[in-house]
This record gives structure tokens, C-alpha cells and sequence, in this order.
């Protein structure tokens, strides 16, 4: 499988050309070994082969919401998962909502995700934070 083939989209769907790749366990295996180049360009390192990929918008999409005893987790569309166990400074770009991950502003909120955190928004002048129950206790 020549990886350069790879395109993260705009929805946060993975594709291989231009058949999509469905199997979440390859995509979690793929997207914990995506690493960001000095250019801004995004790759998957496997091993001693770095990969180009293209990623039309970020590499993560935030499609889920867990509340647990332990707490509140964002899930990924690659199933990859976030706890919020800390506050996070929520981004936008126009009226697309972003968090960060592993990198500045490298998650895109799902409409359902964004509206489920609205309820733990802080709004701090200019600037909204993401303030999960645990902190306020």
C-alpha cells in the first residue's frame, strides 16, 4: 500500500484514492503515527518509513462524547480518544470549531461534539475554554 495515496478530508473520513477506508482499527493504527513536518505537511511514520499523506483540513475529527466516572472523553472518527481532564481553549476558524490534540488546532468539533461541550464553555473575553465539571469542583 503506498501510503501517499491517503487523504484525510474535510469531513474527516480517510480515503485510499478514491474508495474509503472504513476498517477503524487500521485508520486508529494509522492516525497514532501521523506526524506533522516542519512545512505543516502531515506524514505516517511506520517503523524507518515516513509517508507523505494529504489532509485537507486536520488530521483528527472529533465525532463522539463519553461522560464516565473518570470523566469526559472525546471520541475520534479514527477511534482514537481525548479525555478532557483539563481545560482546553476552544478554537474557531469562521464558524468551525477546533480543539487541539497533538498540535495547535489539529481536532475539528463535530456539530453534535461542539453543542455537548457548549454546556462547559467559558467565555474569557475574546477567548471560549472548554471547562470540564471536575475542574470546577
Amino acid at each position: 500500500m503506498d501510503l501517499q495515496d491517503i487523504t484525510i478530508r474535510k469531513n474527516g473520513k480517510w480515503y485510499y484514492g478514491q474508495a474509503e477506508m472504513f476498517r477503524r482499527n487500521i485508520l486508529n493504527i494509522l492516525a497514532a503515527h501521523i506526524e506533522k513536518n516542519d512545512d505543516g505537511s502531515y506524514c505516517i511514520k511506520l517503523g524507518d518509513d515516513m509517508n507523505p499523506i494529504t489532509v485537507e483540513d486536520v488530521p483528527f475529527l472529533a465525532t463522539g462524547y463519553l461522560e464516565e466516572e473518570t470523566g469526559i472523553k472525546l471520541v475520534f472518527h479514527d477511534l482514537q480518544e481525548m479525555p478532557l481532564n483539563e481545560e482546553k481553549r476552544l478554537i474557531l476558524k469562521g464558524e468551525v470549531p477546533y480543539v487541539s490534540f497533538r498540535w495547535e488546532a489539529d481536532t475539528r468539533l463535530s456539530r453534535g461534539v461542539y453543542w455537548k461541550l457548549s454546556q462547559f464553555f467559558d467565555f474569557r473575553g475574546e477567548e471560549i475554554y472548554i471547562v470540564p465539571p471536575e475542574i470546577n469542583k
